[in-house]
């Protein structure tokens, strides 16, 4: 079916249609109808997909006034129309006369003086006048009658001629172009109505607007979700029937604004926005936009937690927590049953013991492990950055501030934990900034006046002796007490020998994708060697020489030579070196250098030959490798 549609019951005008919507270019179906069925057609073609329909005269008045949803545009009678009738008419006859509208009737006017012509003229406004217009032309003894077929059809005198005033192709083509730029303005009406509708469905915020009376005119749906009213109970009544706080009187009278305005509406706290509607400095409604305050919290939450918390994640896990010993499983105990509670925690031990592990472990197993986990290292940031760092900065703080500010360390960790690792280094200032973060739950960027309330979760580290530190005046006393709240002791390697051949069987399978030598384990002779070892370094040095002796191992069991040597320097001295009945053949000394010399090669191996990078990993100087080289 075409878009556009001409509907006539005048026999003439079917072919006149036909021949301007060829000249138009315009695909147009042409069919004529009878004044009686002409709705019912309209609304057939309305039904197959035509967009504007096209008529003249009554029936074209008789669609515009119907049922139909489709726009009508109407034929004009023009000025050519009026005189090529006309001229028709003064064949049949001398004296004419028209009925017809004003507007046509004026028409008619001026081609009376231009041909010096008088015609007999009769004003309606009505169809129901047409009639009695008829019969008051006739008794002014007329010879023809122009005008529409509803005033022709009216003369029963045969002595009175009809000719029907018909539009030419000219005014066919004129309306046809009005109907393709009615149906262009119509699509993009209808375009941009269904984009503010899809607007108004798809956001989460509610909004109303309303009339200069305050009358409802748009609702959208988020506005019945977030108040619990009936779908569809609202447009066309008057907002303060709806809303007992809607406030919009008072922006339609004012006509001032409100925005941010905390309230209480049906129930629910929602954070409102209401503006006037303006033309021409004249208030035409207002428009309230509003959220639910739940929503806005967990929106917030939301966003911390997926924008600025990336990457804030754990990365360790019970699988990482290795050991059996007694001393150690009471320390994972007291992980599992602080980690319930949000109170501050100390975790003290010597370096290397695992402290961030511990902490990983305390979030994860926390309400708060699916907050971000934010891990900060107080002594690896200069004293000059780290406030910056932790408490954040508003744009212009301070010379080469970056622009727009910078989110701390602290509102990153919000619902989440912080872990604040060498607490023992931190300067004095910030000593105090962070105990007011402890107990009141607020930071202030620097530059900035606003605080910011948080929610987090403070853990904190050291191998230092805060005791001592306090009596010595190097740390606050408050603050230790503040942070020291529930402490776990972590013990050193040294307490928990019996766990070391656990953790070298946990480094071989975690360290083996990387170095692919298909290491199965150490020899009973190498386990007595590490066992026996002080480890100041703790877990972390002894992972660095498990790493170190699966590199430089020549079989897949790891012997005591190979740890002597992936030891280096430090484990040159151990007394398991030693013969034990004091008879070796070479001699101790003898021994020391034969795993010095392997271990010095093994590592040149590796490197390629590369002497800078060999020292350095045999922890000597270049010199002092080339004496021993020489020495070999």
């Amino acid at each position: 079916m075409s878009e556009i549609a001409i509907l006539t019951p005048i026999d003439g005008l079917i072919q006149v249609s036909r021949e301007a919507a060829k000249k138009t270019g315009e695909e147009v179906t042409v069919k004529k109808v009878s004044f009686r069925n002409a709705v019912e057609a309209a609304k057939e073609f309305e039904k197959n997909g035509t967009e504007v329909i096209i008529s003249r005269g009554t029936l074209g008045l008789k669609l515009l006034e119907s049922d139909i949803n489709l726009p009508v545009v109407q034929i004009p009678i023009t000025g050519y129309d009026l005189l090529r009738t006309i001229k028709e008419a003064q064949k049949l006859g001398e004296k004419i006369g028209i009925a017809d509208t004003e507007e046509i009737l004026q028409g008619i006017e001026t081609i009376e003086s231009v041909l010096d012509l008088s015609i007999e003229k009769h004003c309606v406004s009505l169809p129901e006048e047409a009639e009695a217009a008829v019969e008051s032309l006739c008794k002014k003894q007329i010879d023809v009658l122009i005008g529409k077929s509803i005033f022709t059809n009216k003369v029963k005198e045969e002595a009175i001629k009809t000719v029907i005033l018909t539009s030419g192709v000219e005014s066919v083509i004129q309306a046809i172009n009005e109907a393709r730029s009615l149906i262009n303005v119509r699509r993009s009406e209808i375009k941009r109505t269904k984009e503010l509708q899809a607007i108004l469905d798809f956001i989460a915020d509610g909004v109303i607007a309303v009339d200069e009376k305050g009358v409802i005119t748009v609702c959208n749906p988020s506005v019945y979700s977030i108040l619990n009213l009936p779908y569809d109970s609202v447009i066309g009544k008057s907002i303060d029937d709806i809303l007992v706080n809607s406030r919009m009187s008072k922006v339609l009278s004012t006509g001032k604004e409100e925005l941010n305005r905390i309230q209480d509406e049906n129930g629910v706290k929602v954070v409102a926005n209401r503006i006037p509607i303006r033309h021409e400095q004249k208030v035409l409604g207002a428009v309230c936009t509003f959220q639910e305050i739940n929503r806005i919290q967990q929106q917030e939450q939301e966003i911390r937690k997926k924008l600025l918390h990336r990457g804030h994640v754990t990365k360790y896990s019970l699988h990482n927590i290795v050991g059996e010993s007694e001393m150690y499983q009471k320390a994972i105990q007291k992980v599992k049953k602080y980690s319930q509670v949000d109170s501050t925690i100390l975790l003290t031990g010597e370096t290397g013991v695992g402290k961030e592990v511990f902490a990983h472990l305390i979030h994860s197993f926390s309400k708060r492990s699916e907050g971000p986990f934010v891990a900060v290292n107080c002594a690896a940031i200069p004293e000059n950055l780290l406030e910056s760092e932790l408490f954040g900065y508003v744009e212009g703080a301070f010379t080469g501030a970056k622009k727009g500010g910078k989110t701390g360390l602290f509102e990153l960790a919000h619902q989440g934990t912080i872990f604040l690792d060498e607490i023992g280094e931190l300067a004095e200032s910030l000593q105090a900034q962070l105990l007011r973060v402890l107990q009141e739950g607020e930071v202030m960027r620097l530059g900035d006046e606003r605080v910011i309330p948080i929610n987090i979760r403070v853990i904190a580290a050291s191998n230092r002796d805060f005791e001592m530190m306090v009596e010595k005046g190097n740390f606050r006393a408050d603050l230790y007490y503040r942070l020291n709240i529930l402490d776990i002791p972590i013990p050193s390697l040294r307490e928990r020998i019996a766990d070391i051949p656990l953790l070298c069987n946990f480094f071989i399978e975690e360290l083996e994708p990387g170095i692919r030598r298909n290491i199965r384990g150490f020899t009973a002779e190498a386990m007595k060697v590490l066992q026996n070892y002080h480890w100041p370094g703790n877990i972390r040095q002894l992972r660095n020489i498990v790493e170190r002796a699966m590199i430089l191992s020549p079989e897949k069991v790891i012997d005591s030579g190979t740890v002597l040597a992936a030891g280096g320097k430090d484990f040159l001295g151990m007394q398991e070196l030693k013969s034990p009945q004091g008879n070796d053949d070479d001699g101790d000394e003898t021994k020391l250098h034969h795993h010095e010399k392997e271990y010095i090669l093994n590592v040149l191996k590796q490197v390629n030959g590369n002497k800078t990078e060999a020292a350095k990993i045999l922890g000597i100087g270049r010199t002092t490798l080339w004496r021993k080289i020489n020495s070999m």
